[in-house]
């Protein structure tokens, strides 16, 4: 019979059932460690997560003044008498050989008013401020519309030594892209689909209340 001392010391080297004997593979401070680092790349992921959306926020709330402004341009009669005179008149009553500058005073302030209304919309645009669908509702074909009228006026004027050769280059290239917008549906689709969108999310939320879902 043995005596209790050496059942002590067996019981200590078969270490049956203990986590931590090295011979068993994985210790208990292993696997606390384990997750630790887990818990700790989790919140690090969440923290630059939330932080680039708070960024964006921030960013798209610095700009929204900027974007009203337009908005309220935009339904003034004011424009849109300006608009259909670049658009329809001003080539066939001005000659486009001297530049912008060659046109009267009256005249000019208009096309730089319509130009720049564009050209302010383009660059929200490019900086990501507005979508493709806000720029598809407001705008549809009418910066390539404006930009045709104005192209001999404004590349004549860029060979100017004074003048910048990238004068409203960013209108440019936005009518490039918005030529395109009437290959997309018709803006009162856009307000359909967010309305389904909408009433798909409100019934996957009620279905997932009603049984107690996650």
């Amino acid at each position: 019979m043995s005596s209790p001392i050496e059942d002590a010391r067996l019981a200590h080297r078969s270490g049956s059932g203990r986590l931590d004997d090295p011979e068993a593979g994985v210790s208990v401070s292993t696997v606390f460690n384990l997750l630790a680092i887990t818990v700790s790349v989790a919140a690090l992921v969440a923290s630059l997560w939330f932080g680039a959306r708070q960024v964006r926020t921030a960013r798209h709330a610095n700009h929204l003044p900027a974007l009203m402004d337009l908005l309220s341009e935009f339904r003034s009669v004011r424009l849109h008498d300006q608009y259909q005179y670049v658009c329809t008149r001003l080539v066939q009553e001005h000659d486009p050989d001297a530049g912008l500058r060659g046109l009267p005073h009256e005249v000019r302030e208009i096309v730089y008013n319509v130009a720049y209304f564009f050209q302010t919309l383009a660059s929200l645009y490019a900086m990501g401020i507005i979508d493709e669908s806000t720029a598809t509702l407001m705008v549809r074909r009418r910066a390539a519309t404006v930009w045709k009228a104005l192209r001999p006026f404004v590349e004549r004027e860029r060979r100017f030594e004074d003048v910048d050769p990238n004068l409203l280059s960013l209108l440019e290239a936005y009518a490039e892209v918005s030529a395109g917008f009437d290959e997309l549906p018709p803006a009162g689709d856009l307000i359909r689909e967010r309305h389904r969108s909408a009433r798909h999310r409100l019934w996957n939320r009620r279905y997932r209340r009603n049984h107690h879902l996650p």
